[in-house]
């Protein structure tokens, strides 16, 4: 039984940990063998097996509930100041809530910058591109996303922390390679 919890644990936290988690469809609160479903490059951990597939369904309308005010109910699966992917092992950070969605910091020194202006750092684009656009490759999911870079109303997802580097440096000679796979975010079940 504890081995199941554990390796149930580990299977959710793909990098997050979901103490203090509510399902974004229920309000209700959530464990760790929890499924979750990646959207807009946050985590979101479901109560039960109907959340998933209602969720999927509009994930923007669930997200903007009435029910879920005050509460946190996603993971974001970035830094949101360095914009890398991040996990619980690497949050030397600690983290922050705001607004419902959980931040995770690869130190303190980008949490204390976090802290004092959030706004600064958390936008909702509303669309995006999972395809590198420095190294031409696809990127299967968020996961996988080295990391992004929000440019307008487009966040452009990149394989591995040198490209973002590169697209952040020149983002225009990039975006434009990549204007045919710009689409709205989607709801996607998380990697085991």
């Amino acid at each position: 039984m504890i081995l199941s919890i554990a390796l149930g644990f580990a299977m959710l936290s793909t990098g997050n940990d979901v103490k203090g988690l509510v399902c974004p469809m229920t309000a209700e609160e959530v464990n760790s063998s929890s499924q979750t479903i990646d959207f807009a490059g946050t985590r979101f951990a479901m109560c039960c097996g109907g959340c998933p597939d209602m969720f999927k369904r509009d994930p923007s309308a669930a997200i903007k509930s009435e029910k879920l005010v005050g509460k946190t109910f996603g993971v974001f699966l970035f830094d949101p100041v360095s914009n890398k992917r991040i996990d619980d092992k690497a949050a030397k950070g600690g983290t922050s809530d705001y607004k419902g969605t959980r931040y995770l910091f690869a130190n303190m020194a980008e949490k204390e910058k976090f802290d004092a202006n959030p706004k600064l750092f958390v936008k909702a684009p509303t669309k995006e591109v999972l395809y590198c656009a420095v190294a031409g490759e696809a990127i299967k999911n968020y996961a996988a996303a080295g990391g992004f870079v929000d440019v307008a109303d487009t966040r452009y997802y990149m394989c591995c922390p040198d490209c973002l580097a590169k697209f952040k440096a020149n983002p225009s000679e990039f975006t434009a390679k990549v204007t045919a796979k710009v689409s709205k975010p989607a709801a996607m079940d998380s990697p085991k």
